[in-house]
């Protein structure tokens, strides 16, 4: 746990640019040691895991969304965000990185996730995690590839 605090500390006084560097190198180390930053979602599965941690989908109108349950003592890394969308935390604490720097979260809190926002998450209780995003589709797969990128190359995440 230390070695992982150390990391965060040192990535969130990083550049933009650096930070997009290390969070693509930490995505790959991931994939690489066996975890995944996205899934397969199966057509019309109201529940799926990723990593061990518990993923539930519901759609309202025009929206769609997402409850992730992440499990104590898990280290969690995000898809790159697309769309500007909120969200909610109803249980749990954790510390996050992100591009907006190192930040110790509690619930209950509320926020704005916007385009090119990368977390790296450690969960020190768990936690119930909810986004919600505005599509008109039902399925999730085509949501996820409509709000998240696999790489910072997406057009809408170029920085100067």
């Amino acid at each position: 746990m230390e070695q992982i605090n150390e990391l965060m500390v040192q990535m969130s006084q990083l550049s933009q640019k650096d930070f997009r560097n290390k969070m693509t190198e930490l995505t790959e180390l991931i994939v690489d040691n066996g975890g995944t930053i996205r899934e397969s979602y199966k057509e019309n599965d109201k529940i799926d895991t990723i990593n061990g941690n518990k993923l539930e989908h519901f759609f309202g109108e025009g929206t769609y969304i997402r409850k992730i349950t992440m499990n104590k003592n898990t280290l969690i890394m995000s898809a790159i965000h697309l769309v500007t969308h909120p969200y909610f935390i109803l249980t749990g604490k954790a510390t996050i990185l992100s591009p907006g720097g190192l930040h110790l979260v509690e619930a209950p809190q509320f926020g704005m996730t916007t385009p090119g926002t990368q977390r790296l998450l450690y969960i020190h209780e768990d936690m119930e995690f909810y986004t919600v995003h505005p599509t008109e589709k039902t399925n999730v797969e085509e949501i996820v590839n409509e709000v998240t990128s696999t790489s910072y190359d997406h057009p809408k995440l170029k920085i100067n």
